[in-house]
């Protein structure tokens, strides 16, 4: 009888080791979910997310959306130039940094012209855009649009 209980106690052992590293799998793939969808719904939570737009031909729309990176990046729209029906996109570009939660920035860098769009939010709404443009033959334009968040 001896004999017999010594040959189960390695096989209770290897068991035991199999269940507890089951369990330590388990809940560290439940965590590994938890922590992606806490940082999915903080990547989320940014403001200025949405479309916005205006009625001023120059800036139409401007898309704004987080990367997988949670980093915000954004597109530009205006009328196009050869077709007045239709709007033309301006290229994504990621946005600036910002220490003030309701001012973001982007850049545009034209083959004639360098350009900056900062964008001020007022409310959860409307945000107001100051777009600089410098040319390289030393023209500058600047222009203010105040822009509605659409659905």
């Amino acid at each position: 009888m001896s004999h017999a209980s010594a040959a189960g106690r390695p096989l209770r052992q290897i068991m035991a080791l199999l269940v507890t590293v089951a369990l330590t799998l388990g809940l560290s793939a439940v965590m590994t979910v938890t922590s992606s969808k806490d940082a999915a719904a903080l990547c989320s939570a940014d403001r200025f997310n949405g479309k916005w737009r205006s009625s001023d031909p120059r800036l139409k729309r401007i898309d704004i959306w987080q990367g997988q990176d949670c980093q915000l990046y954004a597109k530009a729209w205006s009328v196009c130039e050869h077709d007045k029906s239709r709007i033309c996109s301006w290229g994504t570009r990621k946005m600036g940094d910002s220490p003030e939660p309701n001012f973001r920035f982007f850049y545009y860098n034209w083959s004639n012209a360098n350009e900056v769009l900062q964008l001020r939010m007022k409310d959860r709404s409307h945000i107001s855009v100051w777009d600089r443009t410098d040319f390289h033959d030393g023209t500058k334009q600047t222009i203010s649009v105040t822009m509605y968040k659409s659905s």
